[in-house]
């Protein structure tokens, strides 16, 4: 049973406090976003940076507050900058 749960797992990415990260912005409301036609807005908004290391795929963020969205992402939603 354990070989074929680890077949689709994947190695989490390592972040440190202060690397700049992108966030996937394909969770987000279209009225966030500001943007009428879903196939014009991008994959991924803005450079913010890394706050704290919460747990090992859990991650805070220094966000502004016009995104109206939690801190707390979790690194799937996340790519390095």
């Amino acid at each position: 049973m354990k070989r074929y749960v680890n077949r689709n797992r994947k190695e989490v990415k390592e972040y440190k406090v202060g690397d700049k990260v992108l966030i996937s912005t394909k969770d987000f409301l279209m009225k966030l976003m500001k943007k009428a036609i879903k196939k014009l807005t991008e994959k991924y908004i803005e450079p913010y940076i890394v706050k704290k290391i919460i747990l090992e795929n859990v991650v805070e963020l220094e966000l502004l507050m016009l995104l109206r969205t939690h801190p707390v992402v979790n690194m799937r939603r996340i790519v390095k900058y």
